[in-house]
């Protein structure tokens, strides 16, 4: 998991635009079970590109 406080996670990544993407999701149980990956295949936006590194 990344970074995260007492209410939200932070997901941050790199795309193969180079593009460095940083963005929080309030937590809750569903939020806090899924992986890095699966939040930002939910809440990511495709046009910043193909993930290439999970920063962890």
């Amino acid at each position: 998991m990344g970074r995260a406080t007492t209410t939200h996670r932070i997901v941050e990544y790199w795309t193969d635009k180079g593009t460095h993407v940083i963005f929080p999701v309030e937590r809750n149980e569903e939020v806090d079970r899924m992986s890095d990956e699966q939040l930002i295949s939910r809440f990511g936006d495709p046009e910043d590109g193909v993930v290439t590194r999970v920063v962890r």
